[in-house]
């Protein structure tokens, strides 16, 4: 897959957490995976947005030929919004995992894959994507439509302005946490009392 790019300020991998700031927004209480953060901006993906469309029926709306040859599965395989940009794009995040997930067709490394944590991948490549809807594989993955980019300061200046808070890097909120459960979760790793930090934010706007 291909390298990733950051630099030692980068703040991905990690997760933005919403504040109060952004109800009413599309990132209102938002959980964003960031993949790419350096000078010129920023890059991320919502990870507790489900969308009602899932996995297998999406894949077959694009390619009625291999309709009959998804995996039963992929159409219990929730898809999510992964951000307000380009929102026809769909993407694929996925960790590597057991010997299958190195064969072929995983094996190949595309120009826009980005390598943000060990083991760890996102990818827009129609073929890695039907690839994963057709074949069996260990790999965990997520799948997403559009999302989340910040031009060159963007996202520094949200970040003043206390729209965000920023947590560490850590599968278990992709892997392990209920979209419900997404964003208290992520603001308890960073030691803020969901609660009241909902009622500060409601105070700010006041």
């Amino acid at each position: 897959m291909a390298e990733s790019t950051q630099n030692s300020s980068s703040m991905a991998p990690g997760f933005l957490v919403a504040s109060p700031k952004l109800d009413g927004s599309p990132f209102e209480r938002a959980v964003i995976l960031l993949v790419h953060h350096d000078e010129e901006g920023a890059m991320g993906y919502i990870i507790n947005k489900p969308l009602e469309v899932d996995f297998g029926t999406l894949i077959a709306s694009v390619n009625e030929e291999i309709e009959e040859a998804i995996l039963p599965e992929r159409f219990e395989q929730t898809v999510y919004f992964g951000g307000p940009v380009r929102m026809e794009q769909l993407w694929v995040i996925f960790k590597h995992e057991g010997e299958q997930a190195r064969k072929a067709p995983f094996d190949s490394v595309e120009p826009a894959d980005i390598d943000f944590a060990p083991d760890w991948t996102l990818s827009p490549s129609g073929r890695l994507i039907e690839g994963f809807a057709l074949h069996e594989t260990d790999d965990y993955i997520m799948p997403v439509l559009g999302y989340a980019g910040w031009g060159a300061g963007q996202l520094e200046g949200e970040l003043e302005e206390g729209s965000w808070l920023v947590a560490d890097f850590d599968e278990a909120l992709i892997r392990q946490t209920a979209p419900a459960d997404c964003w208290k979760r992520a603001l308890a790793k960073i030691g803020v009392d969901p609660t009241a930090f909902l009622m500060m934010g409601k105070m700010g706007s006041a």
